[in-house]
């Protein structure tokens, strides 16, 4: 994809000035087009920057390129640094109902995949490290929803307003266990891995300098 493209000549430009320390994290979504935001990472001296790239089939622009903003927090390398072991070795497990089962000489998996979905990449050059992984989203749901949703229809009016008298909380919790007892194997493991903790801190974080307008575009001609 572009955005992967210009992520790889920006991280070449930043090693050639003598940035050692570089990395980057970016969500693709995948609907009825592809869309991708990456942000890019480096220390320089004691300072951290960040810069914003924005790509998308939506529309007809091209890929957006945000200024580069210096960081007072440099969350994104530290948790890296602290929990490296854990991250090279730890993967976000797929979406599986049971264990694969064997017959004969074929192995049958009980993976659930979807055609839609969000992936979260996370990527470190630095010096000697390579470290580059990702996670598909849908794997960390307790439940396929697709299929929950579709459990829902199955209530009669009488039934919902049974629990809109008794309140809505707790519906869709008992809906799930009632219509789709099936559950992902490795929900409780996804969740509790670093990667996953990396996401959610790193999410926070980028959530809080958009809430800010902090990036600020780079118009083209």
């Amino acid at each position: 994809m572009k955005i992967d493209s210009i992520l790889n000549l920006e991280i070449a430009e930043l090693k050639t000035s003598g940035i050692k320390e570089i990395g980057y994290t970016k969500l693709t979504c995948i609907n009825y087009g592809v869309s991708s935001t990456a942000y890019l990472l480096w220390k320089k001296e004691n300072s951290t920057f960040i810069q914003k790239f924005k790509n998308s089939e939506y529309d007809n622009k091209s890929l957006q390129k945000f200024k580069p903003i210096k960081l007072t927090d440099s969350t994104f390398f530290s948790f890296y640094k602290k929990n490296k072991e854990k991250l090279n070795i730890e993967n976000v497990e797929h979406f599986e109902y049971k264990p694969d089962s064997i017959v004969g000489n074929k192995t049958y998996s009980s993976r659930i995949t979807t055609s839609h979905s969000c992936f979260r990449y996370f990527v470190i050059k630095s010096g000697k490290e390579n470290f580059d992984k990702q996670f598909d989203y849908f794997d960390l749901q307790e439940f396929d929803q697709e299929k929950v949703y579709a459990s829902k229809r199955k209530y009669t009016k009488e039934e919902i307003k049974k629990w809109e008298e008794r309140g809505w909380e707790g519906m869709e919790y008992e809906i799930i266990h009632e219509n789709y007892p099936e559950r992902n194997l490795n929900f409780e493991f996804n969740k509790e891995s670093r990667i996953v903790e990396w996401d959610k801190i790193m999410t926070e974080f980028i959530k809080e300098l958009e809430s800010e307008n902090k990036f600020e575009l780079i118009e083209t001609e």
